[in-house]
């Protein structure tokens, strides 16, 4: 692996180790530092940042505990870059959900404008090549409506080319945190449900989804609009008939004030 060309200015202020943690994440954040570089060594950080290597070594076990880098040993070793793991972003968000200080209804509500932000923005940003892979996924979305499993994997695809189409990196990164835990949401409530119920709302989710495709390829925004309006539907409706149900957590139950 080949020795990095980053460098970094002195720690002056506030904690040493809070500073040198900071410049780090930043480098890492912004794409100068990529998965797989390795870290200067902590003599050589020490010396770059003015500061000692304990406060180095600090930095890196802050680093380390964020799943920012991983420490690896022997010859090879040293810190590697593992960059901003969408995982440990949420993490977070499932055990605040879990313990009820964010409901299943403000994440339902959140997703909704999410997946309006970026169907809008991808009706105006998208490549053909976007358009292409939006169509593919929508293609299998339709070939698996029997198959709920499957289709679950598909529609958390789609939402996530969805966000790519928009090329704003935030709707990547939040849809790629809050459409994972979304979807669980929907499809875990569909599961309850008759089979020639599950049936209906398959069909209806495939026309749907492809309805929002073709509309965002088309940048037609009130068909857009229209069909996000039936997709948020189809979702609440599924969600919300869980009330009642054995398996549910009291906040859960929070979904059935919507």
């Amino acid at each position: 692996m080949d020795d990095l060309k980053v460098t970094f200015a002195p720690a002056t202020t506030q904690r040493a180790s809070d500073v040198i943690y900071q410049q780090i994440y930043e480098k890492i954040a912004s794409g100068e530092l990529k998965t797989g570089d390795r870290l200067p060594s902590e003599r050589e950080l020490a010396d770059q940042f003015h500061r000692s290597r304990p406060s180095v070594r600090e930095a890196l076990r802050m680093l380390q505990q964020n799943k920012l880098i991983k420490i690896a040993v022997g010859v090879n070793g040293g810190a590697i870059v593992q960059g901003i793991s969408l995982e440990s972003a949420e993490q977070p968000l499932r055990e605040l959900i879990s313990i009820g200080v964010i409901s299943p209804r403000e994440l339902a509500e959140y997703r909704t404008y999410n997946d309006r932000t970026c169907a809008h923005l991808a009706a105006q940003y998208h490549t053909p090549e976007d358009a292409a892979a939006l169509r593919e996924i929508v293609t299998r979305y339709g070939e698996a409506i029997r198959d709920s499993k499957k289709l679950s994997a598909i529609d958390l695809e789609f939402h996530k080319m969805l966000a790519r189409s928009s090329h704003n990196r935030l709707c990547i990164l939040m849809t790629d945190v809050v459409a994972s835990l979304c979807i669980r949401m929907f499809w875990d409530a569909t599961s309850k449900m008759s089979e020639e119920e599950i049936f209906r709302i398959n069909q209806l989710a495939y026309e749907t989804h492809a309805q929002i495709a073709e509309a965002v390829i088309a940048r037609d925004t009130e068909t857009l609009v229209c069909a996000m309006n039936i997709a948020n539907d189809l979702f609440y409706d599924a969600v919300t008939s869980l009330k009642g149900t054995e398996h549910l957590s009291a906040s859960f139950s929070d979904l059935t004030s919507l």
